[in-house]
């Protein structure tokens, strides 16, 4: 009967023969391996969903214990959207000082704004949720009824008479 003394000189495993490692070694390369593929396979991280700026450690020190970043960059809202939400989560147990809660809001703001449709939005709507002037939003309007619908940030960016400058991508819809 053959003892085994834990040495193996040549093992074929999954097309590899290396001569002179161990069963031991191999399985450690190819737990690698397979650590390494599945880490690229999975979701986005909390630094790739959430985009850096102030008042992004804030968040994560305070909400992460309750939200994944996924969740929180899916939400649109205005300041005072945000503020409201801020608030129902101090309710219900978020802590933190008023500097980061002030910060987060901030950060929320800035970075996950409410958005406009510009497809379907009076001039009204326009001004007010794009922060943009009222003749703008009537340019905007009037070639919307006279072209059809806007397809891209380019679209926009051709109606005559406009401050395209002024048009902030992360707030409008299509």
């Amino acid at each position: 009967m053959t003892r085994y003394t834990g040495k193996v000189k040549s093992v074929s495993l999954i097309r590899f023969n290396i001569p002179h490692y161990g069963i031991m070694e191999r399985m450690r390369s190819l737990a690698v391996l397979g650590f390494f593929l599945i880490s690229a396979a999975l979701p986005a991280t909390a630094q790739d969903v959430l985009p850096d700026g102030p008042g992004k450690a804030a968040l994560l020190k305070v909400c992460h214990g309750c939200h994944p970043p996924e969740s929180i960059a899916a939400r649109r809202y205005d300041r005072e959207g945000w503020e409201n939400t801020i608030t129902k989560m101090i309710d219900a147990g978020a802590t933190g000082t008023d500097d980061e809660f002030n910060q987060i809001a901030d950060y929320l703001t800035e970075h996950f704004p409410k958005q406009v449709n510009v497809n379907k939005a009076s001039s009204a709507v326009l001004a007010s949720g794009l922060g943009i002037a009222p003749k703008d939003a009537d340019a905007i309007v009037a070639c919307r009824e006279k072209n059809g619908n806007y397809r891209t940030m380019d679209d926009l960016k051709k109606v005559p008479g406009i401050d395209a400058a002024k048009l902030d991508p992360k707030k409008i819809q299509f």
